[in-house]
Protein backbone atom coordinates (compact mmCIF):
# COMPACT_ATOMS: atom_id res chain seq x y z
CA UNK A 1 0.00 0.00 0.00
CA UNK A 2 2.88 2.36 0.87
CA UNK A 3 4.29 1.75 -2.87
CA UNK A 4 1.30 2.56 -4.46
CA UNK A 5 0.86 5.82 -2.60
CA UNK A 6 4.65 6.62 -3.43
CA UNK A 7 3.84 5.73 -6.93
CA UNK A 8 0.82 7.67 -7.28
CA UNK A 9 2.65 10.52 -5.65
CA UNK A 10 5.43 10.13 -7.85
CA UNK A 11 3.01 10.30 -11.06
CA UNK A 12 1.44 13.06 -9.65
CA UNK A 13 4.42 15.38 -10.04
CA UNK A 14 5.09 13.82 -13.32
CA UNK A 15 2.06 14.88 -14.49
CA UNK A 16 2.83 18.67 -12.75
CA UNK A 17 5.73 18.95 -14.60
CA UNK A 18 4.65 17.66 -18.07
CA UNK A 19 1.95 20.41 -17.87
CA UNK A 20 3.96 22.82 -16.72
CA UNK A 21 6.76 22.40 -19.48
CA UNK A 22 4.31 22.29 -22.17
CA UNK A 23 2.45 25.28 -21.12
CA UNK A 24 5.38 27.59 -20.69
CA UNK A 25 7.18 25.67 -24.56
CA UNK A 26 3.71 26.40 -26.00
CA UNK A 27 3.64 30.03 -24.87
CA UNK A 28 7.05 30.98 -25.48
CA UNK A 29 6.83 29.68 -29.17
CA UNK A 30 3.34 31.18 -29.48
CA UNK A 31 4.77 35.12 -28.09
CA UNK A 32 8.68 34.37 -29.51
CA UNK A 33 8.73 38.04 -31.09
CA UNK A 34 5.11 39.33 -30.63
CA UNK A 35 4.49 42.45 -28.75
CA UNK A 36 1.14 41.68 -27.40
CA UNK A 37 1.73 43.86 -24.51
CA UNK A 38 1.47 46.93 -27.06
CA UNK A 39 -1.16 46.03 -28.95
CA UNK A 40 -3.02 45.18 -25.47
CA UNK A 41 -1.51 49.04 -24.21
CA UNK A 42 -3.80 50.37 -26.72
CA UNK A 43 -6.62 48.35 -27.23
CA UNK A 44 -10.42 49.04 -25.38
CA UNK A 45 -10.06 47.19 -22.13
CA UNK A 46 -13.90 46.03 -22.07
CA UNK A 47 -13.65 44.97 -26.03
CA UNK A 48 -10.45 42.81 -24.52
CA UNK A 49 -12.87 41.75 -21.13
CA UNK A 50 -15.74 40.67 -23.56
CA UNK A 51 -13.35 37.91 -25.61
CA UNK A 52 -12.43 36.64 -22.48
CA UNK A 53 -15.61 36.04 -21.16
CA UNK A 54 -17.04 34.55 -24.63
CA UNK A 55 -13.73 31.76 -24.33
CA UNK A 56 -15.23 31.21 -20.77
CA UNK A 57 -18.40 30.87 -21.89
CA UNK A 58 -16.40 28.18 -23.95
CA UNK A 59 -15.34 26.52 -21.80
CA UNK A 60 -17.94 26.33 -19.35
CA UNK A 61 -20.39 25.22 -22.19
CA UNK A 62 -17.89 21.98 -23.18
CA UNK A 63 -18.10 21.07 -19.40
CA UNK A 64 -21.87 21.58 -19.41
CA UNK A 65 -22.24 18.99 -22.15
CA UNK A 66 -20.15 16.69 -20.32
CA UNK A 67 -21.59 16.65 -16.70
CA UNK A 68 -25.12 15.75 -19.10
CA UNK A 69 -23.92 12.41 -20.39
CA UNK A 70 -22.47 11.56 -16.96
CA UNK A 71 -25.81 12.03 -15.61
CA UNK A 72 -27.19 10.10 -17.85
CA UNK A 73 -24.87 7.31 -16.69
CA UNK A 74 -25.86 7.88 -13.06
CA UNK A 75 -22.85 10.76 -12.19
CA UNK A 76 -23.07 13.74 -9.75
CA UNK A 77 -20.04 15.54 -10.98
CA UNK A 78 -19.10 19.02 -8.55
CA UNK A 79 -19.13 22.19 -10.74
CA UNK A 80 -14.88 21.67 -10.38
CA UNK A 81 -14.50 18.20 -11.89
CA UNK A 82 -16.77 19.46 -14.68
CA UNK A 83 -14.43 22.46 -14.87
CA UNK A 84 -11.36 20.06 -14.45
CA UNK A 85 -12.56 18.06 -17.61
CA UNK A 86 -13.08 20.55 -19.99
CA UNK A 87 -9.72 22.16 -18.99
CA UNK A 88 -7.78 18.68 -19.64
CA UNK A 89 -9.71 18.83 -23.13
CA UNK A 90 -8.86 22.58 -23.93
CA UNK A 91 -5.07 21.93 -23.06
CA UNK A 92 -4.24 18.57 -24.34
CA UNK A 93 -6.22 19.67 -27.45
CA UNK A 94 -3.73 22.40 -27.50
CA UNK A 95 -0.45 20.51 -27.60
CA UNK A 96 -1.25 17.98 -29.64
CA UNK A 97 -1.58 17.64 -33.49
CA UNK A 98 -5.01 17.58 -34.98
CA UNK A 99 -6.64 17.77 -30.48
CA UNK A 100 -5.74 13.55 -30.29
CA UNK A 101 -4.67 14.28 -26.69
CA UNK A 102 -7.79 16.03 -25.52
CA UNK A 103 -9.94 12.90 -25.24
CA UNK A 104 -7.12 11.24 -23.87
CA UNK A 105 -6.12 13.89 -20.92
CA UNK A 106 -9.96 13.88 -19.82
CA UNK A 107 -9.98 10.15 -19.63
CA UNK A 108 -7.12 10.20 -16.96
CA UNK A 109 -8.40 12.46 -14.72
CA UNK A 110 -11.86 11.21 -14.79
CA UNK A 111 -9.87 7.60 -14.18
CA UNK A 112 -8.48 9.63 -11.16
CA UNK A 113 -11.74 10.36 -10.14
CA UNK A 114 -12.78 7.15 -10.10
CA UNK A 115 -15.47 7.17 -13.49
CA UNK A 116 -16.04 4.13 -15.32
CA UNK A 117 -13.64 3.88 -18.32
CA UNK A 118 -16.96 3.19 -20.23
CA UNK A 119 -19.18 5.45 -19.19
CA UNK A 120 -16.25 8.19 -19.16
CA UNK A 121 -15.46 7.09 -23.10
CA UNK A 122 -19.32 7.10 -24.25
CA UNK A 123 -19.71 11.04 -22.78
CA UNK A 124 -16.77 12.44 -24.60
CA UNK A 125 -17.83 10.92 -27.95
CA UNK A 126 -21.05 12.29 -27.38
CA UNK A 127 -19.44 15.12 -26.53
CA UNK A 128 -17.20 15.53 -29.25
CA UNK A 129 -20.30 14.38 -32.03
CA UNK A 130 -22.27 17.59 -30.29
CA UNK A 131 -19.20 19.88 -30.81
CA UNK A 132 -18.55 18.09 -34.77
CA UNK A 133 -21.82 18.55 -35.34
CA UNK A 134 -22.31 22.04 -34.55
CA UNK A 135 -18.97 22.90 -36.15
CA UNK A 136 -20.14 21.91 -39.64
CA UNK A 137 -23.77 23.28 -39.34
CA UNK A 138 -21.81 26.64 -38.68
CA UNK A 139 -19.29 26.08 -41.35
CA UNK A 140 -22.06 25.62 -44.04
CA UNK A 141 -23.34 28.23 -43.30
CA UNK A 142 -19.83 30.38 -43.39
CA UNK A 143 -19.36 28.92 -46.44
CA UNK A 144 -22.46 29.29 -48.47
CA UNK A 145 -23.01 32.88 -47.38
CA UNK A 146 -19.13 33.34 -48.52
CA UNK A 147 -20.40 32.13 -51.84
CA UNK A 148 -17.51 28.81 -51.33
CA UNK A 149 -14.55 31.12 -51.27
CA UNK A 150 -12.99 28.28 -49.07
CA UNK A 151 -12.79 26.29 -52.16
CA UNK A 152 -11.56 28.81 -54.55
CA UNK A 153 -8.55 28.92 -52.66
CA UNK A 154 -5.31 29.28 -55.04
CA UNK A 155 -1.52 28.67 -54.05
CA UNK A 156 0.29 25.77 -52.17
CA UNK A 157 -2.01 25.81 -49.33
CA UNK A 158 -5.09 25.39 -51.26
CA UNK A 159 -5.74 21.78 -50.60
CA UNK A 160 -5.46 22.28 -46.83
CA UNK A 161 -9.26 24.10 -46.55
CA UNK A 162 -11.06 21.61 -48.74
CA UNK A 163 -9.50 18.45 -46.77
CA UNK A 164 -10.08 19.96 -43.46
CA UNK A 165 -13.63 20.27 -44.53
CA UNK A 166 -14.02 16.43 -45.51
CA UNK A 167 -11.99 15.17 -42.38
CA UNK A 168 -15.11 16.60 -40.17
CA UNK A 169 -17.89 15.47 -42.01
CA UNK A 170 -15.64 11.63 -41.95
CA UNK A 171 -15.23 12.59 -37.86
CA UNK A 172 -19.03 12.85 -37.61
CA UNK A 173 -19.72 9.60 -39.69
CA UNK A 174 -17.74 7.73 -37.55
CA UNK A 175 -18.92 9.03 -34.57
CA UNK A 176 -22.53 8.05 -35.27
CA UNK A 177 -21.63 4.33 -35.97
CA UNK A 178 -19.64 3.66 -33.04
CA UNK A 179 -21.96 5.25 -30.61
CA UNK A 180 -25.22 3.89 -32.29
CA UNK A 181 -24.36 1.21 -34.82
CA UNK A 182 -24.45 -2.24 -33.14
CA UNK A 183 -22.39 -3.55 -35.99
CA UNK A 184 -19.96 -1.14 -35.77
CA UNK A 185 -19.85 -2.12 -32.04
CA UNK A 186 -19.44 -5.55 -32.32
CA UNK A 187 -16.86 -5.55 -34.86
CA UNK A 188 -14.70 -3.77 -32.41
CA UNK A 189 -15.64 -5.95 -29.78
CA UNK A 190 -13.54 -8.62 -32.13
CA UNK A 191 -11.34 -6.72 -32.66
CA UNK A 192 -10.72 -5.98 -28.81
CA UNK A 193 -11.27 -10.08 -28.27
CA UNK A 194 -8.65 -10.78 -30.84
CA UNK A 195 -5.98 -8.12 -29.05
CA UNK A 196 -6.71 -9.98 -25.86
CA UNK A 197 -6.59 -13.55 -27.05
CA UNK A 198 -3.11 -12.19 -29.00
CA UNK A 199 -2.06 -11.14 -25.55
CA UNK A 200 -3.09 -14.29 -23.96
CA UNK A 201 -5.01 -12.57 -21.47
CA UNK A 202 -7.21 -14.76 -18.61
CA UNK A 203 -10.59 -15.19 -19.17
CA UNK A 204 -10.85 -12.96 -16.04
CA UNK A 205 -9.17 -10.27 -18.40
CA UNK A 206 -12.03 -10.89 -21.09
CA UNK A 207 -15.17 -10.88 -18.59
CA UNK A 208 -13.68 -7.41 -17.48
CA UNK A 209 -13.68 -5.94 -21.32
CA UNK A 210 -17.08 -7.45 -22.17
CA UNK A 211 -18.65 -5.65 -19.30
CA UNK A 212 -17.04 -2.74 -20.36
CA UNK A 213 -18.43 -2.58 -23.47
CA UNK A 214 -22.17 -3.89 -21.90
CA UNK A 215 -21.55 -0.90 -20.07
CA UNK A 216 -20.83 1.74 -23.12
CA UNK A 217 -23.52 -0.11 -25.01
CA UNK A 218 -26.34 0.28 -22.08
CA UNK A 219 -25.19 4.49 -21.89
CA UNK A 220 -25.66 4.64 -25.72
CA UNK A 221 -28.98 2.85 -24.99
CA UNK A 222 -29.48 5.75 -22.39
CA UNK A 223 -28.79 8.29 -24.92
CA UNK A 224 -31.26 7.14 -27.31
CA UNK A 225 -34.59 6.95 -25.09
CA UNK A 226 -33.24 10.76 -24.55
CA UNK A 227 -32.73 12.35 -27.21
CA UNK A 228 -33.80 15.35 -26.06
CA UNK A 229 -30.40 15.76 -24.01
CA UNK A 230 -28.42 15.34 -26.59
CA UNK A 231 -30.29 18.03 -28.95
CA UNK A 232 -29.77 20.05 -25.67
CA UNK A 233 -26.36 19.21 -26.22
CA UNK A 234 -26.14 20.29 -29.93
CA UNK A 235 -27.80 23.78 -28.93
CA UNK A 236 -24.69 23.92 -26.05
CA UNK A 237 -22.44 23.34 -28.87
CA UNK A 238 -23.45 25.36 -31.01
CA UNK A 239 -24.06 28.56 -28.17
CA UNK A 240 -20.40 27.68 -27.62
CA UNK A 241 -18.77 27.80 -30.92
CA UNK A 242 -21.09 31.33 -31.69
CA UNK A 243 -18.87 32.60 -28.54
CA UNK A 244 -15.71 31.01 -30.03
CA UNK A 245 -15.84 32.42 -33.27
CA UNK A 246 -17.50 36.48 -31.57
CA UNK A 247 -13.70 36.33 -29.71
CA UNK A 248 -12.24 38.21 -33.42
CA UNK A 249 -15.14 40.53 -33.50
CA UNK A 250 -14.30 41.48 -29.75
CA UNK A 251 -10.79 41.98 -30.61
CA UNK A 252 -11.15 44.19 -33.86
CA UNK A 253 -13.49 46.42 -31.78
CA UNK A 254 -10.75 46.55 -29.24
CA UNK A 255 -8.44 48.18 -31.69
CA UNK A 256 -11.23 51.01 -33.31
CA UNK A 257 -11.74 47.86 -36.36
CA UNK A 258 -15.73 49.53 -36.40
CA UNK A 259 -16.63 48.45 -39.74
CA UNK A 260 -17.04 44.61 -39.19
CA UNK A 261 -19.96 43.17 -38.15
CA UNK A 262 -20.82 40.10 -36.06
CA UNK A 263 -22.13 38.13 -38.90
CA UNK A 264 -19.45 38.27 -41.47
CA UNK A 265 -17.02 37.54 -38.72
CA UNK A 266 -19.31 34.30 -37.32
CA UNK A 267 -19.45 33.23 -41.04
CA UNK A 268 -15.27 34.07 -41.55
CA UNK A 269 -14.31 32.01 -38.42
CA UNK A 270 -16.63 29.48 -39.18
CA UNK A 271 -15.19 28.66 -42.66
CA UNK A 272 -11.39 28.81 -41.34
CA UNK A 273 -12.38 27.10 -38.09
CA UNK A 274 -14.02 24.06 -40.04
CA UNK A 275 -11.03 24.14 -42.47
CA UNK A 276 -8.18 24.09 -40.03
CA UNK A 277 -9.41 22.16 -36.72
CA UNK A 278 -8.85 18.45 -37.77
CA UNK A 279 -5.52 19.22 -39.70
CA UNK A 280 -2.24 17.37 -37.72
CA UNK A 281 -1.10 20.84 -36.13
CA UNK A 282 -0.86 21.56 -32.59
CA UNK A 283 -4.00 24.12 -32.36
CA UNK A 284 -3.84 24.11 -36.31
CA UNK A 285 -0.56 26.53 -35.41
CA UNK A 286 0.11 28.47 -38.58
CA UNK A 287 -2.66 27.33 -40.73
CA UNK A 288 -5.00 29.46 -38.64
CA UNK A 289 -3.11 32.90 -39.34
CA UNK A 290 -2.52 32.17 -42.88
CA UNK A 291 -6.68 31.25 -42.45
CA UNK A 292 -6.88 35.22 -41.29
CA UNK A 293 -4.82 36.52 -43.86
CA UNK A 294 -6.53 35.00 -46.84
CA UNK A 295 -10.28 35.55 -45.67
CA UNK A 296 -9.70 38.78 -44.00
CA UNK A 297 -7.97 40.92 -46.17
CA UNK A 298 -10.68 42.65 -47.60
CA UNK A 299 -12.84 43.06 -44.45
CA UNK A 300 -10.10 44.09 -42.08
CA UNK A 301 -7.46 47.51 -42.83
CA UNK A 302 -4.61 46.37 -43.16
CA UNK A 303 -2.35 48.57 -40.84
CA UNK A 304 -4.93 46.78 -38.21
CA UNK A 305 -5.13 43.02 -39.77
CA UNK A 306 -1.96 41.57 -37.93
CA UNK A 307 -2.92 43.42 -34.19
CA UNK A 308 -6.39 41.79 -34.89
CA UNK A 309 -4.79 38.44 -35.85
CA UNK A 310 -2.61 38.57 -32.67
CA UNK A 311 -5.32 39.69 -29.99
CA UNK A 312 -7.51 36.94 -31.19
CA UNK A 313 -4.78 33.90 -30.66
CA UNK A 314 -3.97 35.62 -28.16
CA UNK A 315 -7.38 35.66 -26.63
CA UNK A 316 -8.60 32.32 -27.80
CA UNK A 317 -5.42 29.99 -27.44
CA UNK A 318 -2.44 31.28 -25.65
CA UNK A 319 -4.34 32.91 -22.62
CA UNK A 320 -6.90 29.76 -22.02
CA UNK A 321 -3.34 27.70 -22.92
CA UNK A 322 -2.16 29.28 -19.77
CA UNK A 323 -4.77 29.25 -17.61
CA UNK A 324 -5.96 25.69 -18.38
CA UNK A 325 -2.36 24.43 -17.64
CA UNK A 326 -2.83 26.61 -14.08
CA UNK A 327 -6.21 25.27 -13.21
CA UNK A 328 -5.06 21.91 -13.93
CA UNK A 329 -2.17 22.11 -11.81
CA UNK A 330 -4.18 23.68 -9.16
CA UNK A 331 -7.25 20.97 -9.39
CA UNK A 332 -4.10 18.00 -9.25
CA UNK A 333 -2.74 19.35 -6.22
CA UNK A 334 -6.05 20.34 -4.51
CA UNK A 335 -8.51 17.37 -5.94
CA UNK A 336 -11.93 18.12 -5.35
CA UNK A 337 -15.03 15.90 -3.67
CA UNK A 338 -15.07 12.93 -5.95
CA UNK A 339 -18.13 12.19 -8.01
CA UNK A 340 -21.08 10.67 -6.21
CA UNK A 341 -23.55 7.64 -7.87
CA UNK A 342 -27.06 7.95 -6.64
Amino acid sequence: MELLKKKSLWLGVLLLLILGGATLFVLHKELDGQDIAGILKNADIAWIMAAICAMGIYTIADGINISRCLKLAGYNITFMQMLKYSLAGFFFSSITPSSTGGQPGQLYFMAKDKLKISHSAFTLLCALLSFQCAVVFLGLIGVICSSGEVFKLEGKFAYVFPIGFALNLIVIAFLFCILFSRKITNFFIGIGLWFLNLRKATPVKKIEFLRSLAAYRKAAGLLSKNKFVFVKMLLTSLTQIMFFHSITFFCARSIGCTSLDWFTVLRTQASIFISVSSLPLPGAAGVTEYGYALFYANLIPQELLASVMLLSRFCSFVLPLAASGLGLVLLTVKPKKQSDRP
